[in-house]
């Protein structure tokens, strides 16, 4: 409410924006006793988005552009539902000339668009009132067309926020063409007809679709729309992260579990309602080629990786290399030059965080171009591919490591350096210089561009591509990991210390990527393996991978830190408990009460968020001074005594926590308690890469003494090194503990020099019942230590998550 007050009367979209803010929290306020909501503000509905996706619909030169909005906080969710979307989309975005920065949908619901937002949705409402080949030029590359619209000074990780890419742009190169949604069904339908007689037919003597799928036991009948209309949606909720999404059961929401057994099963619903030949696409060639269209090995083996054996280069470190590699790192180059030598297309580098896999690649790169100078190998250019906030890492990494000349003339194709070769295509599209990609030595750049410009890198032949943190090409079926899938590349290695991040087929992408066909087709490959948490069985695959079959060198290299570097300062973990206060203690058994009796498609996710936000702060945004801030926190108390010890000792720590708002006052806070004379930085998704790089430089070459940095798990979880903290605190838990471990590996790699402590605080229950923050330690924990022993999923499946909900209310 006094963010309300706060806004001038005459800024509509900020007042709708604080009053959509304060309807976020009426219902639990209500819920408690402590609010009531009348008149408008109880019937309106007011929405904020910050993101956007696209649709197409219509065909040829009818064709209309449909902005889908998001909301980025909420993990990218779809924000309307599809009536309120229908009215945004198809109606009021199209009926005013320029982008609103708010929208009426009619029956008390209005939009608001994020200024970043309307922004980019101003490029797009141009586009839609333009030629029929602008708008192919935007959905032929959709980041890359407004990036040329918003200009240079649009940082990529605004951009990336701002856009969504969905299954819509989802296109091993079989040409170019307009991308096609991809069905991947690996479990099929069965042929049964599942209503029987007595729903053969309605009332009204219509006859009723034949074909359809079972929920939970329950027959949902689809005509070929309707079950052709679910599978965009289940779609859009996979490529968003989303467990699920709804139907409609005999007047009942239905959750319907977001997974491609559930496409499978429509895809064969649709088939079985308009009859197999016409479910077939059309033959018909588009007027223009849009993406790189790939052979998918997805429901069946449409393409083999080629072994063939390369000409012999001499073995040994490569004359560039300046550091001293370790003992494993050794073993690892020459595992990459075999298989290289040996003609395998391409290879999974698996090593545990902190091993040192930026290393062994360089060095290997290093080889090549080595063997490239002495003309034992082909000249052609090395490509490099890592997620934005790494790039400079990537070259600092190179400049520590190698001597000059190191890899060579290097091309930066981002930022300022992607400014520099663009060109314009003949169709019009955003275009690269493909010649000043060809004349380098070796080419950096992200896998937002590599999708963007696929066509352009895809008609250069490049002696090598690295992958870096290959996880990020682990969803099947989605543009981005096509487009690196599509690459000409004699030689593919993907570097990643998380191959199975939450199902066992990220395994299976990321190797489809590097050695197509080494695991067989995806239908293939989920029926024998994912068929449930067996670790012998996931103990069996990973020894495949493991060991070289036929002479060959394996496909895998995977060492744990604990085997590898003897030599590594111990590691302490302090779980450390403390009871919740009064305060903390009333939300917490308020959002308890919430979840209880609480049937809707989605509550156990919704309810099992809340508690974990209650658990690390009842109140982030309430008007108390700090002390009173710390105090009502049972986590925060227990960090900000680790703290303390820490500051007394002049050591430093790492903070990991999710909630950017929390992040923003907890530096404040950190900042008055310890007297710094900055405000701790902090790693986010909001923080560019070179800027992120920067704040690693500034941290790691301080001045001796106690320092702290806040860091988002997903943003400052993977590869950066801060070996000057030796105290990592996990202030909020991630759900995935290999993205916690991934977290903890920042300081416990190869040059930590210090015994590092990892602090766990837990909020608990004066009454001795078992928490949820208990609760969730002892999940992750099991997981864990799952993981270590076999390739098993580390994501808690939606049985686990139902299970820990049940626990939580059981013990409250």
């Amino acid at each position: 409410m006094d963010r309300l007050a706060a806004v001038p009367t005459d800024d509509l979209a900020a007042r709708l924006s604080a009053i959509a803010g304060l309807r976020e929290v009426l219902p639990s306020a209500e819920a408690a006793g402590a609010a009531s909501a009348r008149g408008m503000l109880g019937r309106l509905t007011v929405v904020e988005a910050d993101a956007f996706s696209l649709d197409l619909r219509g065909e040829g030169d009818a064709a209309t552009l449909i902005p889908i909005l998001h909301r980025a906080g909420a993990g990218g969710a779809i924000l309307l539902p599809d009536d309120r979307a229908r009215v945004f989309g198809e109606d009021r975005f199209h009926r005013f000339a320029e982008a609103r920065p708010l929208y009426s949908l009619g029956d008390d619901w209005v939009v608001v668009l994020a200024p970043p937002l309307r922004r980019a949705l101003a490029a797009v409402r141009r586009v839609a009132s333009g030629p029929a080949a602008s708008r192919r030029a935007l959905l032929a590359a959709p980041r890359a067309f407004l990036r040329e619209e918003l200009g240079d000074d649009v940082d990529d990780t605004v951009l990336e926020s701002v856009f969504r890419e969905t299954e819509a742009w989802s296109s091993r190169v079989v040409g170019l063409g307009l991308w096609r949604k991809r069905v991947l069904p690996w479990v099929p339908l069965a042929t049964t007809d599942w209503f029987g007689p007595e729903t053969g037919g309605s009332a009204s003597g219509a006859a009723r679709p034949r074909g359809g799928i079972v929920v939970d036991g329950s027959p949902v009948p689809l005509s070929a729309s309707e079950a052709a209309a679910l599978a965009l949606r289940v779609e859009a909720a996979i490529s968003q992260g989303r467990p699920a999404v709804t139907v409609e059961i005999d007047g009942k929401q239905v959750e319907l579990p977001a997974d491609h057994d559930t496409l499978a099963a429509l895809h064969a619903a649709e088939v079985a309602a308009m009859g197999r030949e016409s479910a077939r696409p059309t033959s018909k060639e588009p007027e223009e080629a849009e993406a790189l269209l790939i052979r998918a090995n997805e429901e069946a083996l449409d393409v083999e990786g080629e072994v063939a054996r390369r000409p012999a280069s001499p073995s040994g470190l490569p004359a560039p290399l300046a550091t001293v590699p370790k003992p494993h790192q050794a073993e690892g180059i020459a595992w990459l030059q075999r298989a290289w030598t040996a003609g395998l297309p391409g290879v999974l580098l698996a090593d545990d965080m902190g091993l040192g896999k930026t290393l062994q690649g360089l060095a290997f790169l290093a080889w090549l171009r080595a063997g490239m100078a002495s003309g034992a190998i082909p000249r052609a250019p090395v490509l490099i591919v890592a997620p934005t906030g790494l790039l400079e890492n990537w070259r600092a990494e190179h400049d520590r490591h190698l001597a000059a000349p190191g890899l060579g003339r290097l091309l930066p194709a981002y930022g300022r350096g992607l400014a520099e070769i663009r060109d314009a295509g003949p169709d019009g599209r955003p275009a690269l210089d493909a010649g000043a990609i060809r004349d380098a030595d070796w080419v950096l750049t992200t896998y937002e561009t590599l999708r963007d410009y696929d066509r352009d890198f895809g008609r250069i032949r490049f002696a090598a591509l690295l992958f870096d943190e290959a996880q990020k090409i682990k969803t099947p079926g989605i543009r981005l990991t096509d487009a690196a899938k599509a690459m000409n590349a004699d030689f593919r290695v993907a570097l990643t210390g998380t191959p199975v991040e939450n199902r066992l087929a990220d395994l299976w992408c990321i190797v489809d990527a590097v050695h197509p066909g080494c695991l067989d087709d995806l239908k293939s490959f989920s029926a024998r393996w994912e068929r449930g948490d067996d670790p012998g069985r996931l103990a069996t695959l990973k020894a495949t991978l493991d060991r070289g079959v036929g002479g060959f060198p394996p496909l895998m290299l995977r060492r744990m830190k604990e085997d590898r570097l003897p030599d590594l300062p111990p590691r302490e973990d302090r779980v450390v408990a403390e009871n919740m206060g009064d305060v903390q203690r009333a939300a917490y058994d308020a959002a308890v009460q919430t979840a209880r009796g609480d049937a809707r498609p989605g509550a156990v996710l919704e309810a099992l968020t809340r508690l974990r936000a209650v658990c690390l702060h009842p109140d982030p945004e309430g008007s108390a001074d700090d002390a009173s801030f710390i105090a009502t926190s049972a986590r925060l108390r227990v960090a900000a005594r680790a703290l303390d010890a820490i500051a007394a000792a002049g050591e430093r720590a790492l903070v990991f926590l999710d909630d950017l708002a929390i992040q923003s006052r907890l530096a404040g806070v950190l900042q008055r308690r310890y007297r710094l004379p900055s405000t701790p930085m902090i790693i986010s998704g909001e923080v560019s890469g070179r800027a992120r790089q920067d704040r690693v430089d500034r941290f790691q070459s301080g001045p001796p003494g106690f320092d702290v940095m806040l860091l988002s798990p997903r943003a400052g979880g993977v590869g950066l090194t801060l070996t000057r903290a030796n105290h990592v605190i996990h202030l909020s838990r991630w759900w995935n503990p290999a993205v916690e471990d991934q977290c903890t590996g920042r300081v416990l790699r190869i040059g930590q020099e210090r015994p590092v402590t990892v602090h766990i605080p837990m909020a608990i229950l004066p009454s001795g019942s078992r928490s949820f923050d208990e609760n969730l330690h002892a999940l992750m924990e099991r997981k864990r230590n799952l993981m270590r022993d076999a390739l098993l999923p580390p994501t808690p499946t939606r049985g686990e998550e139902r299970e820990l909900l049940e626990r939580t209310l059981d013990s409250a």
